[in-house]
């Protein structure tokens, strides 16, 4: 050992001697080659890295099937290369800026869909439509371009459902495991990836106890998984079905969605798991680890939630009692499957809903604005942001009649900020403005008024299917790939909530950004 040491010694004594008498600069070398610290190409790197990982999956699933797997080994050596080499080039720095955390949050969505896309185009799918089936898969939108799915490779299929389940929590427990290398502790992505109430302001300690979510997501689609076993559709269309509906994606492996299994065991186990995957999931965090139930009961948005699905089951099934249906129990839970489905931007179908009365379609419509609950891997505007909004008109009406009064609102028993009621209005006002934009460019590139709307609706609220030819047995094949860029962009808004893609398109953002330029090069 000695001998080794005193050898390296003198090696290394010798290179330097000949690196001074060439003047080289030995520390700028070290300097140059050393790992930078910088937040955006590390998290590009991890998320590369991650990715590659999970294409295995579907790799291992073509091998299975005895299908090619070639469109497979490509992007994983891509996406395992890219990642290697960013990091380590770059490290984590101690601090991050919110405008990198912004940053990370919106272009991380994109990195995804282009590595994503690779296997699509590698089976024969066109860019622009993998670009968008790939979108719609993280997003957990669940629109689809594919008119015939089932004569797609069965690792396609898959892929395409556990890029859902990926994209529904998944990335976004990746997102709070990777945090600490970060330095931002989860308060900047959380903003945006779960913008509940409860999560606002979460303590060191919650944010650690918030990897947990991951378990929790975890669990319910294994248990999910075992009930769907049990029910007889097979191990492939289980994993499926368990990764669509965990997820609120809604891509299922058949053309005809859940109505393919005709089977009342199915639905009313995917009723049960869409519900609980559009419940604010730090909810099911509260109610487990206080091993409370009541907890559920005590949180108004839970409760709201909960009375908008009722009331909206019982007034579709009057409707159709007598007339679509004869079984009340076949009509309510027909009725309750749509409401859930669409509420949570899930999406699935067990029938043409396009069928029944307008004014039920309207109703299914109104839901898919509203969506589900805050935390959630639902879409939507959240059901706590209308009640939030409906209460900030009540203030504004009160002090109109009593303008010196103190009026404040309140959620759960504790007051909202100014500056929180003010950020509901903005984002509500970001959806109007970027549907009626997503909605006029639809017309202009020649679609309907009425699909146009159906399909900017559908797609900001990352619901999926719409009306008309993109209902829920329907496809986006048809439309021009300008229409569909102009949807990917909008399932990209919608899925962050607008407010952390718009900030992109503003030049103070930008300046901020490239304040530190020096880090990413």
């Amino acid at each position: 050992m000695t001998t080794l040491s005193s050898r390296a010694r003198r090696w290394f004594g010798q290179l330097s001697y000949h690196f001074d008498r060439l003047n080289v600069d030995v520390s700028g070398i070290f300097n140059v080659v050393a790992r930078k610290e910088s937040a955006i190409p590390h998290m590009f790197g991890v998320l590369t890295l991650y990715m590659s990982i999970g294409l295995v999956f579907p790799y291992l699933v073509a091998i299975y099937y005895h299908e090619d797997p070639r469109p497979w080994v490509f992007p994983i050596l891509l996406c395992l290369i890219i990642g290697l080499m960013l990091l380590m080039r770059y490290r984590s720095p101690e601090n991050t800026r919110p405008t990198e955390a912004m940053f990370i949050v919106a272009t991380s969505w994109l990195v995804l869909m282009v590595m994503g896309a690779i296997p699509f185009v590698m089976y024969g799918m066109g860019v622009v439509d993998a670009l968008f089936e790939t979108m719609s898969g993280f997003t957990t939108t669940g629109s689809t371009i594919m008119a015939s799915i089932e004569s797609w490779p069965r690792s396609i299929l898959f892929w395409r459902s556990f890029m859902q389940w990926l994209g529904g929590a998944g990335i976004i427990m990746i997102f709070v495991t990777v945090l600490p290398m970060l330095g931002v502790g989860g308060r900047n992505l959380f903003k945006n990836e779960f913008p509940g109430l409860d999560v606002q302001n979460f303590s060191a300690r919650i944010q650690e106890e918030a990897r947990k979510f991951h378990y929790i997501y975890g669990i319910l689609s294994l248990v999910m998984l075992v009930l769907l076993l049990f029910t007889g559709i097979g191990v492939f269309d289980s994993f499926c079905v368990v990764f669509s509906t965990m997820s609120t994606g809604g891509f299922s492996p058949h053309s005809e969605s859940i109505a393919y299994y005709s089977s009342a065991a199915v639905e009313s186990i995917i009723i049960l798991f869409m519900f609980l995957a559009g419940t604010n999931f730090y909810l099911h965090f509260q109610a487990i680890t206080a091993r409370d139930p009541k907890r559920y009961f005590r949180n108004t948005e839970f409760l709201v939630y909960a009375c908008l699905v009722l009331i909206a089951t019982a007034i579709i099934t009057m409707v159709l009692w007598g007339d679509v249906y004869s079984d009340v129990f076949h009509g309510v839970r027909t009725s309750m499957f749509h409401v859930v489905s669409i509420m949570t931007s899930t999406g699935f179908a067990t029938y043409d809903y396009l069928s029944w009365d307008q004014a039920l379609v309207f109703i299914l419509v109104a839901l898919a604005i509203i969506g589900g609950s805050t935390g959630s891997t639902a879409g939507g505007l959240k059901v706590a942001r209308f009640f939030l909004a409906r209460e900030f008109i009540a203030s504004a009406l009160h002090k109109t009649v009593h303008p010196r009064s103190i009026y404040s609102v309140k959620i759960d028993g504790r007051p909202l900020s100014h500056e929180a009621l003010s950020s509901v209005v903005a984002l509500i006002m970001c959806y109007m403005a970027t549907a009626l934009v997503a909605v006029v460019a639809l017309i202009l590139l020649g679609i309907d008024p009425t699909t146009s709307f159906s399909a900017a609706i559908a797609t900001l609220s990352n619901t999926g299917p719409g009306v008309g030819a993109i209902g829920p047995y329907g496809s986006f094949a048809w439309m021009p790939d300008a229409a569909k860029l102009v949807l990917i962009f909008t399932m990209w808004a919608g899925r962050l909530e607008f407010i952390s893609v718009l900030v992109l398109f503003t030049p103070v953002f930008w300046h901020e950004l490239m304040r530190y330029r020096e880090k990413y090069v």
